[in-house]
């Protein structure tokens, strides 16, 4: 059944111009699958994953029509999309497409092993980040795939041996608790002797009587007069007070603080470090436009600072955790006419610098003369605004991750 008016499947959504699409020529479909992976990356960074996913499909859908035309770093990026949305084996298949084309595609063997760990394939998710490791030695992700891994295993082995080990507990309660039913055997009791005390009641299992004649349980230990003194003496079980002068004020191994000398885990945010850092280093980087008319083009504010960034301290080992995404608004002139739009940041990692990059361009106050000089020097990654900004921003993980 058509979707639409014009039998689009896709007529509801607001990428169906894109999606109801099918060129014919080369040309036409190259044109398009830029479109689509620019739109595709805006919806990821927008968080929008459902509308990631479908645009990715378009692109390599259009790609697998013209030979030889296979990216590795569409099935890279739609693995990751399938990530966010929990499609963890289609993620694993994408990721495996990505390899096949390029074996040397580093963040496919992350995907990867991401979603072998997600599949609780412990071995096999530490076996794909080892490969990476190869590629990328200094690449930190993969490290950290590897311990979770292992810690993911070691405690599974322990839940299992917890619930075999409870088990057991319960068949044993089970057993005494049906031997606790039956009746018990009465034994004659010895003759009495004149003037003894009675025997102890047999039936009683399990039970003893104290020296003040009061029945106890049978491990109970009788503590005399004497152990209670040495014991009080002691101060065994009261509470004492610290004195805070002997508190030492040495830090822990790695960064751990005064209450924390053993460094086992601490935790510090980053995101204002972040915030500020982006707009002291970006805010005001500027490309002179090499253009009869003159101009420039301009870094006005950073807005949109998504994500996360914190600094882990666990046993004297520093880890720093950035995932981040904004966008830099930048504003630019040739001759009188004006316009602006932004670069839009996503994947802005402490592990490499591949980012992903969006030039957006605000058509409602850009002149056609003006888009052409962005699409020229600000849209080019080569070229222009947007490789001074990455330089910039380069600069800025490089420093996070020295704190």
């Amino acid at each position: 059944m058509a979707g639409g008016p014009a039998g689009n499947p896709f007529a509801a959504n607001r990428h169906a111009d894109v999606m109801g699409e099918e060129p014919t020529d080369e040309g036409a479909k190259l044109r398009l699958i830029e479109e689509v992976k620019n739109r595709a990356k805006g919806a990821f960074s927008q968080k929008d994953m459902p509308s990631a996913e479908m645009l990715y499909s378009k692109a390599i859908s259009l790609q697998e029509s013209i030979p030889g035309k296979i990216e590795a770093a569409l099935y890279s990026n739609r693995s990751m999309v399938r990530l966010n949305l929990n499609k963890v084996e289609e993620s694993l298949a994408d990721a495996k497409k990505c390899i096949e084309i390029d074996p040397k595609f580093v963040k496919a063997h992350h995907r990867k092993a991401q979603a072998l760990l997600k599949m609780n394939e412990w071995d096999d998710a530490i076996a794909a980040a080892q490969e990476g490791i190869k590629l990328d030695p200094e690449n930190k992700a993969f490290a950290e795939v590897i311990e979770k891994a292992q810690k993911d295993k070691q405690k599974d082995v322990d839940d299992k041996a917890n619930l075999k080990r409870d088990a057991q507990d319960v068949t044993v309660e089970l057993h005494n608790a049906s031997t606790a039913r039956a009746p018990a055997v009465k034994k004659e009791k010895k003759e009495k002797k004149e003037g003894a005390e009675d025997d102890e009641d047999l039936s009683m299992r399990g039970y003893k009587t104290r020296a003040d004649g009061k029945k106890t349980s049978f491990f109970h230990t009788d503590i005399s007069d004497e152990a209670k003194k040495l014991i009080d003496e002691a101060g065994f079980g009261k509470p004492k007070k610290i004195d805070a002068s002997s508190v030492a004020d040495d830090a822990a191994k790695g960064g751990g603080s005064t209450w924390n000398k053993a460094g086992t885990y601490e935790e510090k945010g980053m995101m204002k470090w972040v915030e500020e850092s982006l707009k002291s280093k970006l805010v005001g980087i500027s490309f002179a436009v090499p253009t009869g008319g003159g101009g420039s083009i301009v870094v006005k504010d950073i807005e949109n600072i998504k994500g996360d960034a914190n600094i882990s301290v666990s046993r004297g080992k520093r880890r720093h955790l950035l995932d981040i995404t904004f966008d830099a608004v930048y504003e630019g002139s040739v001759g009188d006419a004006t316009g602006k739009g932004s670069l839009s940041f996503s994947e802005v990692t402490a592990q490499d610098d591949d980012f992903e990059v969006k030039c957006d361009i605000d058509t409602s106050c850009t002149p056609p003369a003006v888009r052409e000089v962005f699409n020229a020097f600000v849209k080019n990654a080569g070229h222009g605004l947007q490789p001074l900004v990455t330089e910039a921003l380069k600069k800025v993980t490089a420093e996070y991750k020295t704190k």
